[in-house]
């Protein structure tokens, strides 16, 4: 039962948020906010002094909120949505562009990156939550100085570094469905001021309350360790060298699909085999005669190095920076064909899905006087990366001849024609029975696609601090990539039609890119803690092969590339106790990349053009009433497809469009149309109230709440209405106690209190048009506590 409807909360969040950035406020000297520090621009810089839209969240934020992962992280950055259901499906979308769930082959077009080092797969995400320092959210494309990869935003994860005081910290926690958490920390030095070390460790399990009723016996599980190892060595003043390593390991029963509409007659063919079946996607069943799994394992090593080399020619303050890293993730996984308890088959990974990177990078940044006496100084930054990366994705499928029988009713309704209703029970019948001698795998489909590329690229900003109130940046990235694909599919089915028109080929080939990506910038401060600013950013983003995929209709897809526009201001109003920071933007894409499932395969195709708009709101406020602070955001974003009359169509739609050629698979006009996995709206308001307990023992507590809103939105490419996510409102609150040292603290947290009902992926049933299948966030509320004991020095 729904504690607050979503209108009521929306209603709530605006009163609040409108009261609390009221300008009619009285002083209040005692408190002031601190400087947010950000890398934003690849050195330390005050978030207010970086001319884009920036989002910046503390791990501290995310310690009290009991957040683990970059799911839950992100709600409270406006026009940001990560969606990560299990190892294999984690996607990020900013500004309603990215790189959508399910693509196992091809690069995010939002960039990630953990302490410096840039990563190619979106399953690296949750890698860099733990013992987590700040998550970087930066919007719109960042090529300059982030690289090809960046063209939608970055998330940029900087972790705890080490110390040469021993110090660290214990974490256990209890959750719902038998689930718990262990996370510590150590810092300590091992050669005084020159050698210092930091070890980190976060495991976790849980049950993830799905229960299998055609197997009668399978709880959906997880179990999740990470260790990471931070070393930093300071052989002389002017020398600093890190290395950061770290390694996960990720085992899952299931795979969290549960039925979200089944027709009648898929009901009735499922119902024989098991009578439990259903099609609540809320409800914490499913129904799979296949074991199912979903298992991740992945590891990396970075070495850094910083040379401070003073003054070079008419250079100042020099450094050089190198970065040498390496890094490999594998995602072997196994999944039912039909997601039903009929036996028709499964599929899984031929050997782990498997993604390698090796990636080099050289910096030199220093300032210098200004050119012809212009101005005050400029600040430089020259670089050139060299890259190589590697994947091999792949997918055999076992058909059960039985089993496709005993589906025919339910695959011929998905095309268009339905079988008489004695007919289709006698197939089911038939099958169930067995036409076939044993109950083996009768055909199989062999599917594969191997990549490997190298990049290369120079790449260069310089602000130019014209006065003391007026920067100008100019930033310009080039590069060249280029690319080798090999493709392949092999089926020994005798009917291309039991297998859904799978063709047998081999095919290679090679693509070569050139990236040529500026970025202009101006911020002017018309006053103390006042900032405006406006940029101008092109991004870049290579094409590949596509895959693995059964057909050979999309087995390539183009570059694609962005031109984004910004106007913002980020202030510090009444004494520094008020922080708003607010952008708007507009975006275009040309060549839009699209990952599309048409319910056999997944592959990559193209829109010619796509553009977005929007506004994006932060603040942060310590009212007069000292034990009161409030922080939030409020998003706002269009985005659409420009020309797309060959779009992606729903199931019941066979016809392909005229203009779309004689063999062009069935399709609809999107042009003008809303792109999918984009709330419009996106909101978050978090007060937070501190007040004492036991004074005397200097024991206080804090108790806080998130109002966390998202606007109604599709979540599939097709725009079907099955796939429709209604807006939700969701309320968290969270009671800390413990000492004002902070040397330890108790935390309850309870999570979705409004029990709301969210999506995150919603499918098309393989060879089942009509059904499908979803992906959940848990619609009851979920608890927690935490019990931490920081020890070593506080200060």
């Amino acid at each position: 039962m729904k504690l607050i409807s979503n209108d009521k909360l929306c209603v709530l969040l605006f009163l609040t948020f409108t009261h609390s950035t009221s300008f009619s406020m009285p002083d209040n000297k005692s408190r002031v906010l601190e400087e947010v520090i950000v890398t934003a621009q690849k050195r330390a810089q005050s978030l207010q002094d970086v001319p884009m839209s920036v989002s910046a969240i503390s791990g501290d934020m995310a310690t009290e909120a009991a957040i683990v992962d970059a799911q839950d992280l992100v709600q409270y950055t406006p026009n940001v949505k990560f969606t990560a259901s299990n190892p294999q499906y984690s996607s990020t979308m900013i500004r309603g562009f990215g790189s959508p769930p399910l693509a196992r082959n091809i690069e995010p077009s939002v960039g990630l990156v953990i302490d410096g080092i840039s990563y190619g797969r979106s399953t690296f995400t949750n890698d860099g939550v733990f013992d987590l320092e700040r998550l970087e959210v930066l919007r719109g494309p960042q090529g300059t100085l982030f690289g090809k990869n960046t063209i939608a935003g970055v998330l940029n994860f900087t972790t705890k570094s080490p110390s040469f005081d021993s110090e660290g910290y214990v974490q256990v926690a209890e959750e719902d469905l038998d689930g718990r958490r262990y996370e510590a920390a150590i810092s300590f030095p091992i050669i005084d001021d020159i050698l210092a070390a930091r070890l980190s460790w976060r495991k976790r399990e849980k049950y993830l309350g799905l229960y299998n009723t055609a197997r009668n016996n399978e709880k959906e599980e997880f179990k999740d360790e990470s260790i990471r190892v931070h070393l930093n060595y300071f052989p002389s003043d002017d020398i600093e060298i890190q290395l950061i390593s770290f390694t996960t390991q990720y085992e899952g029963v299931g795979n969290g699909f549960q039925h979200s509409y089944l027709t009648e007659t898929a009901r009735s063919t499922f119902e024989e085999r098991d009578p439990r079946i259903e099609d609540d996607e809320f409800n914490d069943t499913r129904s799979s005669n296949s074991p199912t799994y979903s298992n991740r394992a992945s590891d990396s090593i970075a070495l850094k190095a910083d040379l401070d080399i003073g003054d070079l020619l008419l250079f100042r303050n020099s450094i050089v920076s190198a970065l040498a890293s390496w890094a490999r993730v594998d995602t072997p996984f196994q999944l039912d064909t039909d997601f039903s308890p009929v036996n028709s088959g499964y599929f899984h990974t031929d050997g782990p899905d498997r993604y390698t990177q090796k990636q080099l990078e050289v910096r030199f940044s220093a300032d210098s006087l200004p050119l012809l006496g212009w101005g005050e100084s400029i600040d430089w930054m020259f670089g050139l990366f060299a890259g190589r990366a590697e994947s091999n994705v792949s997918q055999s499928t076992f058909l059960v001849f039985d089993g496709l029988v005993a589906l025919a009713p339910v695959m011929a309704e998905g095309r268009g024609v339905p079988l008489p209703s004695f007919l289709g029970a006698l197939f089911s019948q038939i099958g169930n029975i067995g036409v076939t001698p044993g109950d083996g795998e009768d055909f199989i489909i062999e599917t594969s696609v191997h990549v490997r590329s190298e990049t290369y690229a120079l790449f260069g900003q310089a602000d130019w601090h014209l006065s003391p109130s007026v920067t100008t940046s100019l930033g310009l990235r080039i590069g060249t990539e280029s690319i080798n694909g090999v493709q392949s599919n092999y089926s020994d089915s005798p009917v291309p039609s039991i297998t859904n028109g799978s063709e047998n080929y081999y095919e290679k080939g090679r693509l070569t890119e050139d990236e040529f990506s500026p970025k202009f910038a101006i911020s002017w401060s018309p006053a103390d803690e006042m900032t405006l600013f406006t940029n101008i950013s092109k991004g870049f983003k290579s094409g590949g092969f596509s895959g693995p995929v059964i057909h050979t209709r999309y087995l390539r897809y183009e570059p694609e590339e962005a031109l984004s526009a910004e106007l913002g201001i980020k202030s510090r109003l009444f004494q520094k106790t008020l922080e708003i920071n607010a952008t708007a933007y507009t975006m275009q894409f040309d060549n839009l990349q699209l990952n599309v499932f048409d319910g056999t395969a997944i592959f990559t195709t193209n829109v010619e053009e796509a553009e977005s708009w929007g506004v994006e709101l932060d603040f942060h406020w310590l009212p007069p009433m000292q034990w009161l602070t409030v922080q939030g955001s409020l998003g706002f974003n269009e985005t659409k497809y420009g020309s797309f009359p060959c779009g992606p169509t729903t199931w019941d739609d066979s016809d392909a469009l005229p203009e779309c050629g004689q063999d062009a698979p069935p399709s609809q006009d999107l042009s003008g149309k809303q792109l999918p996995y984009n709330p419009k709206i996106s909101a978050s308001l978090t007060p937070t109230i501190r007040f004492p307990i036991m004074p005397s023992w200097g024991i206080g507590g804090m108790f806080a709440f998130d109002m966390l809103y998202q606007g109604e939105h599709y979540l599939d490419y097709d725009l079907d209405e099955k796939t429709f996510q209604e807006a939700t409102a969701k309320l968290n609150a969270r009671l800390a106690i413990g000492p004002e040292n902070k040397r330890w603290a108790v935390i309850f947290n309870a999570k979705n209190l409004t029990e709301e009902q969210e999506r995150l992926i919603v499918l098309d049933a393989i060879l089942q048009g009509g059904n499908y299948i979803a992906i959940t966030h848990p619609d009851e509320t979920q608890y927690s506590v935490d019990f931490r004991y920081n020890f070593g020095n506080l200060d």
